[in-house]
């Protein structure tokens, strides 16, 4: 007897497939109008009901004029520092480099006064 040859398969050629990226849509969110809710007495009227008094710091206000001028005091006599220190030779343009080189001295002092100025309202007003 006579053994036949193998049977084989052909080869199948596999398909890929590529995997399918499903996308879930974001939420649609609408905002929502918030309204404050103020404690209004019946006998007060106007914008006395709604903003506090800017000037007397004891009604429970944090900002009082004391405040406000410590803090402008401060803030400019660091800005008068700031340029005075400056040397003309780092300045690109010519004629602020003129009026730094002309104001050192003058910044300075204008910068000192200020912050005995800061530092006398400090005092006086306890903060």
């Amino acid at each position: 007897m006579q053994q036949s040859p193998a049977v084989t398969k052909p080869a199948v050629k596999k398909t890929v497939k590529h995997k399918v990226r499903h996308v879930k849509p974001k939420p649609q969110v609408t905002p929502e109008l918030v309204v404050p809710k103020l404690n209004v007495a019946a006998e007060t009227a106007g914008a006395s009901a709604v903003l506090p008094n800017p000037i007397s710091s004891a009604s429970g206000g944090s900002a009082g004029i004391g405040s406000l001028l410590i803090v402008m005091g401060l803030a400019l006599a660091i800005a008068c520092f700031a340029v005075a220190v400056i040397p003309a030779t780092a300045v690109p343009w010519r004629p602020a480099a003129i009026f730094v080189s002309e104001r050192q001295v003058d910044l300075t002092v204008v910068g000192l006064a200020l912050f005995m100025a800061a530092a006398f309202t400090l005092l006086w007003t306890g903060a």
